[in-house]
């Protein structure tokens, strides 16, 4: 089909700004560069819709008020037969819901529901219509990871594809070739108080429980009497757990000896990804991770724990260390050998900058176009 005729409604009902609603805006940004004729249905007063309308990607906000928001459907499905589109892109599992009110109604749509995490679905009467709604035409699994989940779930093989996660290469293929000589992150350091030989290690990622920052801690905890004063962590990330997980680094003096640091939420991520020298995810489930392709674009070796999509990115002792989930002596252990083993760090950097182009995002976008194409009629 020509993209003339491709008309999509891209619907999420976040109001927050994380890795899935980072993922619709690159999406649309890509589509809208092939010519394809798109709308992005989100939550009023939301980042995605700010940075959709300041990058000229048409937004229409909605209440969005829960998953069975019958105003909001209702005006969505208004909006769906005024822009005549032919294509629904559910990218939450609340814009799920929305969207089933749609599609009901709007017969020569294809719903498409795009699952990005890599825990199963609810285990309830109408969790499980919801997920086997014959509404659905495709889900669409950012990892073959996310595909197995799926399939356990019951959802027939033939209506699951996979379009992986990417992230844009520009800002990174801009980055100093040397670290040393970079003013960016010379000033960060000495923001934080930083030595120059001390080195820094990155975790961004919110804080919430899949994201298991507890592991974390505890594998630095392991480190403290012989690390302390040679490796710093800098968690970058807000949410619900900072409290607790604070109080956990203070029971075990990784606060006072400075092996951590909460840095909170940062709008200029990519200054960061210049600061570190490598990388940490703990996640016990990831769908697949943005932030671990970001820190491999930005030529940083990666620890982290084998969870979800991860080993689908980094391949180990060639990319960096993956370790079992929840172990934090493994992962204590593999944080102490990428900080004293700096030709290991210099080969899984060079190697991470080349895996990543396979996922970048105009990758993402040529494997969902295929999927709009296969699934509207000829």
């Amino acid at each position: 089909m020509s993209v003339e005729n491709i008309r999509v409604m891209h619907i999420n009902t976040a109001r927050s700004w994380r890795g899935g609603e980072r993922q619709v805006f690159q999406l649309a940004e890509e589509l809208a560069g092939r010519g394809i004729t798109q709308l992005v249905a989100g939550k009023r007063n939301s980042e995605l819709g700010k940075r959709c309308q300041a990058a000229g990607i048409p937004f229409a906000g909605f209440g969005m008020h829960g998953e069975w928001d019958l105003l909001s459907a209702r005006r969505m499905l208004q909006t769906a037969r005024r822009w005549n589109i032919n294509i629904l892109h559910a990218h939450t599992a609340r814009a799920h819901s929305l969207a089933l009110y749609v599609a009901a109604r709007r017969p020569e749509a294809r719903l498409l529901v795009s699952r990005r995490v890599d825990f199963p679905a609810r285990p309830n009467w109408l969790s499980r219509r919801k997920y086997m709604s014959p509404l659905v035409t495709r889900y669409i699994a950012i990892s073959e990871n996310v595909r197995r989940i799926l399939i356990a779930d019951g959802i027939s093989e033939s209506k699951i594809d996979i379009a992986y996660s990417g992230i844009d290469l520009a800002p990174f293929e801009r980055f100093p070739v040397n670290p040393q000589q970079d003013d960016v992150a010379r000033a960060l350091r000495k923001q934080y108080g930083l030595e120059s030989e001390v080195l820094i290690g990155g975790n961004v990622a919110a804080l919430v429980p899949h994201k298991d920052q507890h592991t974390l801690l505890r594998a630095l905890g392991h480190l403290r009497n012989d690390m302390s004063g040679r490796v710093c962590i800098l968690i970058l990330g807000e949410g619900r757990l900072r409290a607790e997980l604070m109080e956990l680094a203070r029971s075990l003096d990784l606060l006072d000896s400075r092996m951590v640091i909460f840095a909170g939420f940062h709008a200029n991520i990519y200054d960061y990804y210049r600061l570190f020298d490598f990388f940490i995810m703990s996640s016990k489930e990831e769908g697949l991770g943005t932030s671990v392709l970001d820190a491999m674009a930005a030529g940083l070796p990666v620890v982290a724990t084998a969870g979800g999509g991860i080993p689908e990115m980094i391949d180990t002792e060639k990319g960096g260390l993956l370790v079992p989930v929840g172990d934090d002596y493994a992962l204590g252990t593999a944080i102490r050998r990428i900080a004293t083993d700096s030709r290991f760090r210099k080969s899984a950097a060079e190697y991470n900058r080349k895996r990543v182009r396979d996922f970048s995002k105009a990758a993402t976008a040529e494997a969902t176009l295929r999927i709009y194409n296969e699934v509207l009629p000829d």
